[in-house]
This record gives structure tokens, C-alpha cells and sequence, in this order.
């Protein structure tokens, strides 16, 4: 970690106007004190510690403090329910935990947990030797055989913690030492603990840095939720190990995130495609209130950067729209990356006609997270990229257009999941390489093109194989629907194989602006959402067009990379449900 008085992070509080920051060597010290604690609390090296907070500067250090002093690292979501985050707790066997007050007081239960040796508050006041907590969080130290009783103190209490000597030295923690214990559920709804090493965390970080260019003087914006692999390598970690500064942002508002670009000229825009759509929906937005003649001038001007820079590589819209990018709050942007699900291309083209080079990556938390990625310079708005640095792609079983199941083999693999042995050996090959459950195909340049899950597949009546993906990708920019899931329902007749169909949450906000009485009328909705499905199946082959459609009402529920939990939604796939 460098030193000196170089910014490492830049934040402002929750509920604050005061911008605040942290530099390098005050970074190092509170990492080393956060080390320091925990070893004085009876900790042990390979004792796992639990972090529960939303972003800020102080989640960043408490990880490095945890991972450097020879711990584990267990970031935990802040989205969960408590019930939730005490499974993770002891399934991690946490012995400490550190988090923010809203959400130690909002979760009694996780700090009641058995075990835990030490709770840091990143927000009680200081001296605050013991800040208040629930009964139960004390309770079992007077148990006979219960583990020592607990100490609860703040983090400005830990910051004057004396320096250890037991503090490991600079390369004395191996490289398959464990170092970080990711739990996630992604769209299956099986939480697993991902456990990475030291090497796996750190190759991930240098294949990031090595494809994306990163220099010490970029600035990164966090505003991901930093418990997930792709937040944590991308934004922050990558970030710090360039001795970059990086903008803390502690929730995904569109007006949060454009302030933080605006004010701390954020270079390095890393989110995930919801994110670049509403970017690029509330661009569209402001061009559609101009008087007709430049809104005309502005769109053909918009169609022919878009052009040379799709089709020649000419990024005409640098010089083109930089009062435009000035205006949106994204004038200091050079590079955005979109992970976490697929990017809609028409999104990347918006972008790269306005003049902000976007890429698209791929990754799984189990291998650190990132697989590949489009390069500056080498892309393709279509696919998710090249292998990175040190990563092996092959295509396992391919059918008659090359399309099989993604198998990765990297230093970034994991060691398994936590306590279950039968499903990590089901997601590696015998050879060694990790089965993503994901189908897709590489082409002749080495581009590798996502098609759909292995798991979501549909087998038509007529036996071919339909990617549901494929079709919810047509229904990008729909006027009326705001989300859509395809999903194959057994048919009525009781023939073998599945009838496509499409369950549409309908922009209730559009329709409403639109049509007077546009939200309540039934009738005109689903006439609405008939024809969108009717202009989608137009541009599909025969086999993949939609038998049906259903309209629901809420939106889907998601994980926190913004995926659908398609697992939620099985009923769909019911004969009668409609």
C-alpha cells in the first residue's frame, strides 16, 4: 500500500454537505490498527472477521486491516434480512464483527451471535470504552464455557490502538493463504461461501489493472455495493493498488453518482448496465425537451458518431459532444466498464457516440470475479471480451454454432465453498477448470459471446434450444415494458417440450405520462404490452418466437449486481399460470 499524503479516498458523510477524505499513510494506520485489535482480542491467523456496513472509507480499511494481518475477510450484504446475515455470520464462523450503527442496531441478532469476540461500531463516539448494545449481546459471557465476553467499542477507539508486533511482515502471508470469504446467491438462491486465497485476489486485481490501463492518477468512484467480488477488485482494490483516489458513494441515485463524477472528476466510471441505462435515459430525456431543429441537428450528429465509431473505430464524439458529457456530469469520465449483466449494445453504442469509451466485461465470484473484458481500443460492443491476464477459456460441448458451456481456468479460482464439498466438486471439471453454468460461444478473433444459462435453457416442442436472454435483450428501449423475463411454461397440451413466454412488468410511469389514464385502464395496458410482444417475435426466427405473454405487476425481485432471481419465478412455468 503506498504511503505519503496522496489521497486515497474522497467521501462525504450520509446526511452531510462536508466533503472528507483520507490519505495513504492515514489508510496504512488505521489498516494496522484494525490488525493490531484484533490480534489483542485473542484472535488467532485464519480466524474469520464479518463486515456489515454500507460503503465508506472505513469498510475499505477495516478489509485491508483484516486481510493484511493474516484474517479472513467476510463482507456480508446489506440488503439481506437479519435472519440472513446471522447464517453468513456463523456459517463463516465469525469471531468480530465490524459495521455501520444504523444497520448493528437494525440486526440485535447478529451481534448476539455466540462467539464473536470484539464489535466495532464505525459510528459511536468517541472515547466510548462500551457503547450500548442489546442485552443479548452480552448475555452468553456469563454462560459457563462460553466463549470470553465480548468487547464492543468504536472505531475511533480502535484508531488509538497501540501498533502490534505481532503484525505480520511484508510478504509473510502466503500466497494460498485464505483471504476473503464472498457469500452470494446469485439467481439460484443457494447462499455459498466463495472462499479466494491471497494469490486468487491479488492476480484478479493485476489482470484488472493490466486490461484496463489504470493510472495512479485516475480516479475511481465506488458506488457498487462493496460486499460483492466485482466492487471490491474493480473499484476499490484495484484502485488502491495503483495508488489511485477513489469517490465513495453509499448509495446508486443517478443525482448521488453524477455529483460525485462532477465534484471529484471521477476518470474511472465502473457500474453495472441499470446504471448505464439511466445515464443514458435521463441524456435522452434532456435532447428530447430542445426546440425541434437542434434536437433534429443533435440526433444526426448523434446516428454519425455512432456509425464511425461502431463501424471505423473513429471516436468522432469526443470532440462532437463534450459540452454534452460537460452538461450531463460526465465531462472527466475516459473510461466506463459495465459488469454484473449483460449491457444492452445499443447502451455501449450511445455511449461511445457521446464520446465516453465503455466496455463490457464477464466474471464470477469464483474466480475472483473478472473472466474477461472488451479492451480500449479492441472491442466489440456485442460481447463480453477477451480472456484477461493468466485466464484460460474453453468451450465445453459445443453444438453446431459453437455454443456450449464457459469453463474458466485461472490463479483467481477458488478454493471452494464453505462446508460443501459435494457442490465443489460438482462446479470444477475433473481437470480442473470451473463449469460457470454459463452457455456461449467464442469466435474466430477470441471474442466470447454470452447466450444464455445453462440453467434457464428452453427446449422447444420442436427440439431447439432457445436462450432466454436472447429475447429479453430485444426487448431493450420498449416503450411500455420495464422489465421482462422469457421462460419456458410446460404446454397445455401435454406434448413434451415448452411454449416460450414472456411475464412483462409494464412502465406503469410511461404509460401513465402518455396516455390520460393510462395506469388504471387494464384494457389499454395489456393491448399495450400485446404489441410490444408482437414487435419483438417479428425480428425473431420461427422457433423462438413467444406463444404468450403474462403481465405482472411488481418488478422482479434481483441480487445485488441487479440479476432477476429467475429461481423466484418457477411458477411461471406452470401450465395454467397466466
Amino acid at each position: 500500500m503506498r504511503g505519503g499524503d496522496r489521497i486515497a479516498f474522497r467521501w462525504r458523510p450520509e446526511g452531510t454537505e462536508t466533503e472528507r477524505s483520507m490519505s495513504y499513510s492515514a489508510l496504512r494506520r488505521s489498516a494496522d490498527a484494525v490488525g493490531s485489535r484484533l490480534i489483542d482480542s485473542g484472535l488467532s491467523r485464519g480466524d474469520a472477521v464479518a463486515i456489515l456496513s454500507e460503503n465508506r472509507p472505513e469498510w475499505c480499511a477495516a478489509y485491508l486491516g483484516i486481510a493484511a494481518t493474516g484474517f479472513i475477510v467476510v463482507p456480508l450484504d446489506a440488503s439481506l434480512d437479519e435472519s440472513g446475515v446471522m447464517r453468513n455470520i456463523v456459517a463463516s464462523r465469525s469471531r468480530a464483527l465490524f459495521g455501520s450503527a444504523r444497520l448493528l442496531k437494525r440486526m440485535p441478532g447478529a451481534t448476539a451471535i455466540p462467539g464473536l469476540a470484539l464489535i466495532v461500531d464505525f459510528d459511536a463516539p468517541p472515547p466510548g470504552p462500551e457503547f450500548a448494545m442489546p442485552d443479548a449481546a452480552v448475555n452468553h459471557a456469563a454462560v459457563p464455557g462460553a466463549a470470553p465476553r465480548r468487547v464492543n467499542i468504536s472505531w475511533a477507539e480502535l484508531l488509538d490502538s497501540q501498533p502490534s508486533a505481532a503484525l505480520p511482515r511484508p510478504g509473510e502471508l502466503g500466497q494460498n493463504a485464505q483471504a476473503v470469504v464472498f457469500f452470494t446467491s446469485g439467481t439460484t438462491g443457494i447462499a455459498k461461501g466463495i472462499t479466494l486465497t491471497h494469490g486468487a485476489v491479488l492476480a484478479n486485481v493485476d489482470a484488472s489493472r493490466n486490461a484496463l490501463f489504470v493510472d495512479s492518477d485516475d480516479v475511481f468512484v465506488a458506488l457498487l455495493p462493496l460486499h460483492h467480488t466485482y466492487a471490491t477488485t474493480c473499484s476499490f482494490l484495484s484502485s488502491v493498488d495503483a495508488g489511485c483516489t477513489c469517490v465513495v458513494v453509499d448509495r446508486i441515485a443517478p443525482s448521488a453518482v453524477l455529483r460525485a463524477i462532477r465534484e471529484g472528476g471521477v476518470t474511472f466510471l465502473i457500474g453495472v448496465p441499470l446504471l448505464f441505462d439511466k445515464l443514458k435515459g435521463g441524456i435522452e430525456a434532456e435532447l428530447a425537451k430542445l426546440p425541434s431543429l437542434p434536437r433534429v441537428l443533435l440526433r444526426i450528429l448523434l446516428t454519425l458518431c455512432r456509425l464511425a465509431a461502431v463501424r471505423g473505430g473513429f471516436r468522432l464524439g469526443v470532440p462532437a459532444f463534450r459540452f454534452l458529457r460537460k452538461k450531463a456530469g460526465l465531462g472527466s469520465v475516459r473510461l466506463a466498464v459495465s459488469g454484473g449483466g449483460p449491457l444492452a449494445a445499443s447502451t455501449a453504442d450511445f455511449f461511445d457516440a457521446i464520446g465516453i469509451d465503455i466496455v463490457q466485461g464477464y466474471g464470477m465470484s469464483e474466480n475472483g470475479p473478472l473472466i474477461s473484458v472488451n479492451l480500449p481500443g479492441n472491442k466489440d460492443n456485442r460481447s463480453v471480451g477477451l480472456p484477461v491476464k493468466r485466464t484460460e477459456i474453453r468451450i465445453d460441448d459445443p453444438d453446431e454454432l459453437g455454443i456450449g458451456e464457459i469453463q474458466v481456468r485461472s490463479p483467481s479460482l477458488m478454493l471452494g465453498y464453505i462446508d460443501q464439498p459435494e457442490a465443489t466438486k460438482e462446479v470444477f471439471t475433473e481437470d480442473g477448470w470451473l463449469k460457470t453454468g454459463d452457455l456461449g460461444r467464442l469466435d474466430a478473433r477470441g471474442f466470447l459471446f454470452i447466450t444464455g444459462r445453462r440453467k434457464s435453457l428452453i427446449v422447444t416442442e420442436g427440439g431447439k434450444n432457445v436462450y432466454p436472454e436472447e429475447i429479453e435483450a430485444r426487448f431493450e428501449g420498449s416503450a411500455w415494458i420495464k422489465e421482462v423475463l422469457v421462460v419456458g411454461r410446460l404446454s397445455r397440451s401435454g406434448r413434451p417440450g415448452e411454449e416460450i413466454v414472456a411475464v412483462c412488468v409494464p412502465d406503469y410511469e410511461k404509460i401513465a405520462t402518455a396516455h390520460r389514464d393510462g395506469a388504471s385502464n387494464e384494457a389499454l395496458i395489456r393491448d399495450l404490452i400485446r404489441d410490444e410482444v408482437f414487435r419483438v417475435n417479428k425480428g425473431l426466427a420461427p422457433y423462438m418466437k413467444m406463444a404468450d405473454f403474462v403481465i405482472r405487476s411488481e418488478e422482479f425481485e434481483k441480487t445485488s449486481t441487479r440479476k432477476i432471481k429467475r429461481f423466484l419465478y418457477r411458477e411461471y412455468a406452470k401450465p395454467n399460470k397466466r
